[in-house]
């Protein structure tokens, strides 16, 4: 019994499998992470389609012009919930791994100072009856990490998060985001997406509206995959954006850019009905001409 003990006390005194376990949780801060973006995703897909101005609001208020606006604003408000809820779980995660990272450097520092001591973990474990608690250490750090971060004068408040502001865009409003230099001034930057750029809309190769369109993943540009072939067919391998450092453009830079499509098509859809409408109009005046009675004097 009594060797079992100093074996378990050994297991837990010298720290390995903690900094094992420690390693494994760090290394997975990525697959933690992908759920949430997932999410994100599929809020921002959805804020894209509520978007003020667009055709669903057009719509809903044609159809309903009693219960749209309260309808809209309601689906609206639970997609900035649910921006909320992902912002808080990504911060949430950041502070447990790097709560993690430093209890782990804890850990790595004893084991220094024992092995310097040359008594390791034996001597320590000695005068101890019970193992490390190191889920309570992870659970101090991460309040640790926390309040140090709310306290940083450049914390950015959950409701101003990337995630809650991107949405908020994405939904037609006006947000504000505020910059900070150096002398911690504010830098205020409004904008209104409420309606896309045409020109945003086409390809910078071909000059036509995107119909694959690729987003470069090194520098952020976004171009059609037919003209990407074709730039690399004139073995050019420099973004053609211009004032791009990108000098060495791959089709292993690239992925689908799925945004750029909806936002297409989101345009697309826009203009025919607005054409169904002037067609509809211009009907209706033709009919309203020939339907009266001509006067000869």
């Amino acid at each position: 019994m009594a060797r079992g003990r100093n074996n378990n006390r050994t297991s837990h005194g010298d720290g390995g499998g903690a900094i094992h376990s420690a390693n494994m949780a760090i290394n997975k801060e990525n697959d933690f992470k992908e759920g949430v973006k997932k999410l994100q995703n599929r809020a921002t897909m959805t804020a894209e389609l509520l978007t003020e101005g667009g055709e669903i609001e057009t719509f809903l208020m044609e159809a309903d012009p009693d219960n749209a606006e309260g309808f809209l604003l309601a689906q609206r408000n639970r997609l900035k919930a649910i921006a909320e809820g992902n912002a808080k779980q990504w911060d949430e995660i950041e502070n447990f791994v790097q709560a993690v990272k430093d209890v782990r450097g804890d850990v790595q520092r004893q084991n220094q100072s024992g092995a310097a001591a040359g008594g390791e973990g034996e001597a320590a474990a000695a005068g101890a009856d019970d193992p490390p608690d190191y889920e309570r250490s992870i659970q101090e750090a991460v309040e640790k990490v926390r309040l140090s971060k709310e306290s940083n004068p450049n914390h950015v408040p959950l409701e101003e998060h990337e995630m809650v502001m991107s949405l908020r865009e994405k939904l037609g409003e006006k947000v504000k985001k505020r910059a900070r230099n150096d002398d911690d001034d504010d830098l205020e930057i409004v904008n209104n997406v409420g309606s896309d750029d045409v020109h945003a809309l086409k390809c910078p190769i071909t000059g036509m509206f995107f119909e694959d369109p690729v987003r470069n993943k090194v520098c952020g540009h976004t171009y059609d995959r037919k003209g990407l072939n074709q730039l690399f067919s004139t073995r050019k391998t420099k973004c053609p954006i211009p004032g791009c450092s990108n000098n060495t453009l791959s089709l292993g830079q690239v992925e689908v850019d799925d945004e750029m499509k909806l936002k297409v098509r989101r345009h697309k859809t826009r203009e025919e009905a607005a054409k169904k409408k002037r067609d509809l109009d211009e009907t209706m005046d033709d009919d309203e001409e020939g339907g009266g009675y001509t006067v000869l004097e």
